[in-house]
């Protein structure tokens, strides 16, 4: 029984943000039925019971899998793990008070067994936090970043100047450079009942500082405010606006407002989708270091696909994207292709004494950008294309409570039809991190 009950346990008892919809139904489940039939036939055996539960948690027939596993607390009280799971349960189909009182029962006693006790405390913290009138994050990270091309300058010197080969000054050519940098990226979310309804902001900013090429000093803030519409406890909806304030070499580069639509659902517990669409009319600057920056003021139109994805032990998130920038000098309009993706590998070490969480997450990407019409100053006949290639890798170590380290390397190459616009770009990075 107790290989039975580790089975159902990985099935519906894993990580709490993965608790949100049934398991897709198996191919090779043709003895559910016959598992149903036994079960009734033999109700004192609790490991056909707890086989039918699994078989049906699989399905996603979460009621068929309450009923058999309290029938077994019928034949037998002193089940933990049995509790544990059918708050999980309960948990799902959004019970939260019933799911509470089995969590709770499942921990009474001295002789509860250290991982059901972990669960059992990991998913009443999430219970209280569903259950408050509001929540909220907060994410912050600094430090050193280099990179072999902080300028973006093209691989080479030679490029095309009004549709003849020439010669690049050196100082518009590659450069490396260190900086260092700020982000902060913050929600919050005030509830207006249990189905899901919400009024939602977010925030984010950063700020990156240069030690020589300080004409590509960065700072950037973004604010969002909008009504989230709960379509049951899965499935939800929200329309919000968006504002955007850009400043670029210590000067304002450009700011936006706009809007967006955007909905999510869970495919039962293969996890996450989310889907996007947002609008902004971006007004850029001219400055001194950046004097023709006016001529990319216009309006830009994005979309995505967002995925968050466990199965089998594998975890992997998406992004698959489209960005339409119409700008009033048509050579800056553009429509772009893009998907990326990332496979978190979260694991736990003791360090010092004591267990640590870490995630590795390996990255890639790849975007295709198709410009409306040739930039007469590069060459007047050849309208640019460009081709980027992401590739880089994440790591996040846990210190001490909600402080961490994170260290990031990117390497990112573009090949274009015109040497201009040729680039590629190792970048390290490395910071503390608070989360809260």
């Amino acid at each position: 029984m107790l290989g039975s009950l580790a089975a159902i346990g990985f099935a519906v008892s894993g990580a709490v943000a993965q608790q949100s919809g049934p398991v897709p139904v198996s191919a090779t489940q043709p003895d559910y039925d016959a598992l149903f039939t036994q079960m009734y036939q033999q109700p004192a055996d609790l490991d056909v019971s707890f086989k039918f539960a699994r078989a049906a948690v699989e399905r996603g027939d979460y009621e068929a899998a309450i009923g058999a596993l309290e029938r077994m607390l019928f034949f037998n009280p002193d089940l933990p793990r049995v509790k544990l799971e059918l708050g999980v349960l309960y948990f799902k189909l959004a019970s939260y008070e019933i799911a509470r009182g089995y969590l709770l029962d499942a921990i009474k006693g001295g002789n509860v067994p250290g991982d059901i006790r972990a669960q059992v405390m990991a998913y009443l913290a999430e219970l209280d936090r569903r259950l408050a009138k509001y929540e909220y994050s907060v994410f912050l990270h600094a430090g050193m970043r280099y990179q072999t091309n902080a300028n973006i300058g093209p691989n080479g010197l030679q490029v095309r100047a009004l549709g003849q080969e020439a010669i690049l000054d050196p100082r518009y050519g590659r450069k490396p450079d260190w900086s260092t940098f700020q982000t902060v990226a913050a929600s919050y979310a005030y509830k207006l009942n249990l189905r899901g309804d919400a009024i939602e902001t977010t925030f984010l900013g950063l700020n990156s500082r240069q030690m020589t090429l300080s004409q590509f000093n960065l700072g950037l803030v973004e604010i969002t405010a909008g009504h989230r519409v709960g379509l049951g406890q899965n499935s939800s909806f929200k329309y919000y606006g968006i504002g955007d304030k850009v400043w670029l070499g210590n000067y304002s580069y450009f700011n936006a407002l706009g809007g967006g639509l955007s909905a999510r659902t869970q495919l039962g517990g293969l996890g996450m989708v989310e889907g996007y669409v947002e609008t902004r009319h971006r007004r850029f600057s001219d400055s001194t270091y950046f004097p023709t920056a006016g001529s990319q003021t216009g309006d830009l139109l994005t979309a995505a696909v967002l995925t968050d994805f466990r199965w089998g032990g594998v975890h992997w998130t998406t992004r698959a994207g489209f960005d339409g920038n119409k700008a009033i000098a048509d050579y800056n309009s553009y429509k772009r292709y893009s998907i990326d993706v990332a496979l978190p590998i979260e694991f736990v070490a003791t360090v010092f004494g004591a267990q640590r969480a870490f995630v590795f997450a390996p990255t890639a990407g790849f975007s295709q950008a198709n410009y409306e019409a040739p930039n007469f100053i590069v060459d007047p006949v050849v309208v640019r294309r460009d081709q980027e290639y992401r590739y880089g890798a994440i790591f996040d170590a846990q210190l001490i409570d909600n402080i961490g380290l994170r260290t990031q390397v990117t390497y990112t190459k573009i090949d274009s039809n015109l040497p201009n616009y040729r680039t590629n770009n190792l970048s390290a990075s490395i910071g503390p991190t608070l989360r809260f």
